[in-house]
């Protein structure tokens, strides 16, 4: 068997006292040569000599590595100064043939508007983004500035909130000279400062012949303002108006400004504070969520013939202020999705056309009578239906027996606890031949509540298989809950064979359910 000496590099071989060595010597000395290696013992002259010879030879040969080395370095540091030169020419040519360099003008416009972000993150806070967004678009290159400019919808929204810091008055100036409408969201807050809120104002009041949408939380300081809006806004389509606090209500009877809005379609009133009356034209709207006493809806939907989508919240009512409805009832005729936040606004309207609905149930009284009754007086069968409040399993059981024609139902919990949705959960789970027509399944929470992934999955597991139709299971929250790693892992499983599960903080999916205006952020 052939072996190396470790320093000197000469080939030895172990079964023989013998080594073949480029320095000549005698096999005793090599032999010697190698115990010295290991000792620390004097060596002889002639294992001196030995010794130095290859001290010298080894000597020689490193010289020589070390001058390849250096060439071979010398050589490395001029390729990667080669190869740096042409990666930068590289990147720099890569843009060149892009091709958005060669997009048309008009498709690059269209990219941007459709590239716009969303105004709200996923905890429903205004993005930090969004009011900055054309001004991005303007800064990456001359051309992107050019189209950007000459693109007057990328510059529509005015978006003004207490959460972050007002744009300079020049700011938004440039930006409703660019833009042709408008699209105006003003939440006004106290604890800004006031003057620079209501110079704000002012000026975007100037503009109100070109607002399309108008999108106000009013303070004490803006009320006045809003008289001046009478009759100057002639392109107005969606409206939507909250107050901050309480104290922004005092001294205030009503707002007319509105009426005369002749090309308004869409309204949404927040009363949770106290109600104020606002008129509109509301035998010219097609979309109405509005909160406030029964009188008012009564009043709006008589006039409202055209109304496509109604959220009618009861909201500043005095109890048992309900009057006799055998003889008022309302006809809808083009009423198709409605969300009633108590059953009992049911026993006043008729809806041939409905194919949506969402109604609540409180304490003990089940919704069930007056559905009945509504859907009888309709001759109504709607696809979807959802239950908010406190709604029970055997409620909601009692419903999918008896309206077999509803093929998705959700639930929206609010103030309830989370056994109310865990009921419900193991109603569906444990009977999966309740309303097998199901084709959706939605839960969204509005509050912080803890969700019961592991229960929704065994619900939505047990609902598999032939005899089944559901396709798409919703476990949602406006706080954004998510699932252990193991129970993630069991739903991705569900995903990847073809089922549509949706978790986590899906806000126009939660939306779509709570009918909530898509366009107010």
């Amino acid at each position: 068997m052939e072996s190396r000496c470790p320093t000197c590099g000469a080939s030895t071989n172990s079964g023989s006292e013998t080594l073949d060595l480029s320095v000549t010597a005698e096999p005793r000395t090599i032999a010697r040569y190698l115990q010295l290696m290991d000792t620390n013992e004097p060596p002889a002259a002639a294992e001196l000599a030995y010794t130095r010879a290859v001290v010298s030879n080894t000597a020689a040969q490193l010289a020589g590595l070390d001058q390849e080395i250096a060439r071979l370095k010398t050589r490395l540091m001029q390729l990667e100064e080669e190869r740096s030169v042409l990666a930068i020419s590289h990147q720099r040519s890569i843009p060149i043939i892009s091709t958005l360099r060669r997009m048309p003008s008009e498709i690059l416009s269209e990219i941007f508007l459709l590239a716009q972000p969303s105004p709200v993150e996923p905890a429903g806070l205004p993005s930090k983004e969004s009011p900055h967004f054309p001004w991005r678009f303007s800064h990456v290159s001359r051309r992107w500035r050019e189209i950007a400019l000459s693109t007057p919808s990328l510059w529509s929204l005015v978006y003004v909130s207490s959460r972050r810091k007002v744009d300079p008055l020049a700011m938004i100036q440039a930006q409703v000279q660019r833009a042709r409408s408008l699209k105006i969201h003003f939440y006004a807050s106290d604890t800004q400062d006031s003057t620079a809120q209501i110079r704000l104002f002012e000026f975007l009041s100037e503009h109100s012949v070109r607002w399309e949408e108008f999108v106000v939380r009013l303070i004490a300081g803006l009320v006045p303002l809003m008289a001046k809006l009478r009759g100057r806004l002639p392109s107005l389509r969606r409206l939507s108006i909250q107050w901050h606090n309480a104290e922004s209500q005092i001294g205030v009877d009503s707002l007319k400004c509105f009426e005369t809005a002749s090309s308004l379609e869409d309204v949404a009133l927040h009363s949770n504070i106290g109600y104020i009356p606002i008129p509109f034209p509301a035998h010219q709207l097609t979309s109405y969520r509005v909160e406030g006493p029964f009188e008012l809806h009564q009043r709006v939907l008589k006039m409202a013939s055209n109304i496509i989508e109604a959220k009618v919240i009861i909201a500043c009512d005095p109890e048992d202020s309900w009057p006799d409805s055998s003889d008022q009832v309302i006809d809808m005729p083009r009423l198709r999705r409605l969300h009633v936040s108590s059953a009992e606004v049911l026993d006043y309207l008729r809806a041939p056309v409905l194919a949506e609905i969402v109604t609540s149930q409180d304490d003990d009284e089940s919704p069930l009578d007056r559905l009945d009754a509504f859907f009888q007086r309709s001759s109504c069968t709607p696809r979807r239906l959802g239950l908010a409040g406190s709604p029970t399993a055997n409620t909601t059981q009692e419903i999918l027996r008896k309206y077999p024609f509803i093929n998705a139902l959700g639930f929206i919990f609010s103030n309830t606890g989370v056994e109310v949705a865990d009921a419900q959960l193991e109603m569906l789970g444990n009977a999966p031949l309740v309303s097998p027509q199901l084709t959706e399944i939605f839960f969204g929470s509005l509050v912080s509540n803890p969700l019961d992934f592991p229960l929704f999955l065994r619900m939505v597991q047990s609902r598999r298989g032939p005899e089944s139709a559901l396709e798409t299971a919703a476990f949602l929250s406006l706080q954004g809950q998510h699932p252990d790693l193991v129970t993630r892992n069991a739903l991705d499983e569900l995903r990847e064979a073809g089922m549509n599960i949706v978790t986590g903080s899906h806000r126009s999916y939660i939306r779509r359910w709570t009918y909530d205006s898509p366009w107010v952020f």
